[in-house]
Parts: structure tokens; C-alpha cells; sequence
């Protein structure tokens, strides 16, 4: 695979997970690769302040193996999206599972590994929508 459409995939990755959580701020979501996983950095705003540092933030980190960004990468446009809106819907559900109400102060962040099955493309009886 050529770089380039590698990091467009990321990129797309990235687009679709800043949409998950409504915040009254521009939500932040940054990529990391490190050895054989690529994370994902998904930040929000739950309370915004009028000074920005007292703004309450959560945070997900959301990990993929290397292989699994490469299986992603080689999918159709349509598959592609259909898998993005997955990973908001498994992203969102997996925090609302811990989180039934938001935090506004203290520990706000929870850290996700993505499972293969959130990357089936037929329908197989996954338990992902």
C-alpha cells in the first residue's frame, strides 16, 4: 500500500471519531503509531468554562493493530464508512457502559483495543452493529 492512502485511512479514521460526542468545544482526536499498533487520541469537552483551563475534558484512547489498519485501508469507500460508523457506535456504547453520566471532575478516560470482529465487512452474526 502506498503511504499516502495509508495515512488518508488514518485521516479518515480520525474525521469520523471527532464527530462521536457532542462538545461545546472543538474536540481534539490525534494519532499515534507506536511498534505494531496505531491509537487513536479522542478528547472532548463535557463542561466548558470561560477560561479554557477549566474546561473538563474526557478522553478515549482507542487502539488498532497494524494489521487491522491495513485491512481498513483496503476496503472500498463503502465498506470503509460503514465500518467508521461502527467504530462510533463501539466507541460511544463502550462509554456510556462505563460512564452513565459524564464526569465532570476526576478521572474521565477509558482505553478501547479494537476488536477484528468491528472490522467484518459481511453480516456474520457480529455483535457489532
Amino acid at each position: 500500500m502506498r503511504p499516502i492512502d495509508r495515512e488518508q485511512r488514518i485521516e479518515e479514521i480520525e474525521l469520523g471519531l471527532a464527530g462521536v460526542f457532542a462538545s461545546p468545544k472543538v474536540p481534539s482526536v490525534k494519532c499515534y503509531e507506536e511498534r505494531s499498533h496505531v491509537q487513536f487520541q479522542l478528547s472532548w469537552v463535557v463542561e466548558s468554562e470561560r477560561d479554557t483551563s477549566l474546561d473538563s475534558r474526557c478522553a478515549i484512547a482507542i487502539r488498532f493493530t497494524e494489521p487491522q489498519i491495513d485491512r481498513y485501508a483496503a476496503m472500498d469507500t463503502a465498506q470503509r464508512r460503514a465500518i467508521r460508523d461502527r467504530l462510533g457506535t463501539f466507541v460511544r456504547q463502550r462509554f456510556d457502559e462505563q460512564y452513565k453520566r459524564p464526569p465532570v471532575e476526576g478521572d474521565c478516560s477509558i482505553e478501547l483495543d479494537v476488536d477484528d470482529a468491528l472490522l467484518d465487512t459481511q453480516d456474520n452474526g457480529s455483535s457489532y452493529p
